[in-house]
């Protein structure tokens, strides 16, 4: 049961990224780009930065798999690198990494993170 609602939360910001990094594309310094610049590219509407910092992060990593699935792997690798880091944080290596053990089959959830909440009955 709980691998289904780890694979549902994962699947959410690789739903999100489906529409970005279309149309004009900007490049994007990818070795600058930060956790905080990424999520507030998700959260502005007319901003695909996001997307083009997939799209060049797939180039960069070179898979060897068809794009969905490269874009996937990179999009699932910036989430594990962002979450629970500060927005200062650089995700580009962190994510193609990531990305790499994802597609090979060996990458290893991290724990989660948080305390849990102890019940006062």
């Amino acid at each position: 049961m709980r691998s289904r609602r780890l694979t549902s939360a994962l699947l959410l910001p690789a739903l999100a990224l489906a529409a970005c990094g279309g149309g004009k594309s900007k490049d994007i310094d990818t070795a600058s780009y930060t956790c905080a610049d990424f999520n507030k590219s998700l959260a502005t509407k007319d901003d695909n930065t996001s997307g083009n910092f997939i799209n060049q992060l797939r180039k960069q990593a070179n898979l060897g798999k068809d794009e969905k699935a490269e874009r996937r792997a990179i999009t699932l690798g910036v989430y594990f690198a962002c979450r629970g880091k500060p927005g200062a944080t650089k995700p580009a290596k962190a994510a193609i990494a990531n990305a790499k053990q994802l597609v090979a089959g060996k990458y290893k959830l991290p724990a989660a993170s948080g305390k849990k909440k102890k019940s006062t009955d």
